[in-house]
């Protein structure tokens, strides 16, 4: 009788398996959400790219030569990566060309001393506010005005910032 006893306490369900039975559940629903729904929405999302538009002031133009057009540039103070050089695309010829423009320096006659205008696309940024940009590998927020050292594979420069704009 004992025997018969023990067999009817072994079939019993008890709110321990229940609980145990609703957490696999809960983690087999969730496994299911992460794969199929959220790996659906990052593959749906494209990172908004800036255009952050700088001025190199007097340099030699020997440097702004070694820029070639899509270098990635990085912050000097950390290595950071900020973006990489903007470029345009000329229509007759169909090249890209960096999109840098230079001048000579103001009041550098016979000089080889440069200033120049580019273009860095970002594209993992943030907007911050006052219209400007948190760089998400720097952490750094480049606003009109920064000045920050920074350099390509071939060239170091100093370059200021002169406006923020969502790439189009």
């Amino acid at each position: 009788m004992d025997h018969k006893m023990m067999n009817k306490q072994k079939k019993r369900w008890s709110a321990m398996d229940t609980v145990i039975l609703l957490l696999v559940l809960v983690a087999v629903a969730g496994l299911i959400y992460r794969v199929v729904y959220a790996a659906r929405k990052d593959a749906e999302t494209e990172p908004t790219l800036y255009r952050v538009y700088f001025e190199v002031m007097e340099t030699h133009e020997k440097v702004l030569a070694e820029v070639d057009g899509f270098d990635a540039v990085y912050l000097c103070e950390n290595g950071a990566r900020l973006g990489y050089i903007g470029v345009y695309q000329d229509t007759a010829t169909g090249e890209y060309t960096a999109a840098l423009n230079t001048t000579p320096a103001e009041g550098a006659t016979g000089s080889d001393r440069v200033t120049a205008t580019g273009i860095l696309v970002c594209n993992n940024a943030t907007p911050a506010s006052g219209g400007g940009l948190r760089i998400g590998d720097s952490g750094r927020y480049l606003t009109p005005g920064s000045v920050l050292e920074v350099r390509t594979d071939r060239a170091l420069m100093t370059i200021r910032i002169t406006s923020v704009r969502e790439h189009s």
